[in-house]
């Protein structure tokens, strides 16, 4: 007899369960969601008012560059500019409402420790535009250039030929090649994710 008592009591304990769990869906009470996940910070480059972003696959002018290291140079609190680093060539992006920029390819130039107000390259003559002392910061897990703070240099030659110069004296990196309309980039996407 007490066999049949004990699976009487287990079965109306489960009835009991099944009705308590399906008054509860029909309620609504349902298990809390998961919390949404925090959206990263902004990087530098976004908060300085940049649309390219490091890890961007851009096309300029028929080349294809994805933009693996950045660098955002300020002079004190203003950004100036942002440097892009891809293996095809580099680009110097102006901050808003700028809306040119450079395709540059990195090349050896002896300048004296002073830049120079015009200075000749590959055939083309640069008069300087101006120079400003910047501060560089590294943007994401970008190698930091040889120092923290440099001197900005640009240069203009005719026909949209630029020049610019970062660094000091013998110390300095300088690229050249041609400035180029916002609207002539082709913007593929990516940004910090493409490079995980």
């Amino acid at each position: 007899m007490s066999l049949i008592l004990t699976a009487l009591l287990v079965g109306g304990g489960a009835v009991v369960a099944g009705l308590a769990t399906r008054y509860a869906v029909k309620r609504g009470e349902r298990a809390p969601a998961p919390p949404a996940p925090v959206p990263p910070p902004p990087s530098p480059l976004a908060r300085a008012g940049f649309e390219l972003e490091l890890g961007d696959v851009v096309e300029v002018l028929g080349r294809e560059l994805w933009l693996e290291e950045a660098w955002l140079l300020s002079e004190g609190a203003d950004a100036v500019a942002a440097l892009f680093a891809a293996r095809e060539a580099t680009l110097v992006v102006l901050p808003p409402p700028a809306s040119t920029l450079y395709v540059l390819d990195e090349i050896e130039l002896g300048l004296p420790e002073e830049p120079p107000t015009c200075l000749e390259s590959r055939g083309v003559r640069f008069e300087r535009l101006r120079r400003l002392p910047v501060s560089v910061q590294p943007v994401g897990k970008s190698v930091p250039l040889p120092w923290d703070e440099g001197l900005l240099s640009e240069y203009r030659g005719l026909g949209g030929d630029a020049l610019w110069v970062l660094g000091r004296g013998s110390r300095s990196r300088v690229w050249q090649g041609r400035s180029v309309h916002a609207s002539d980039i082709v913007r593929w996407g990516g940004g910090m994710k493409t490079l995980e």
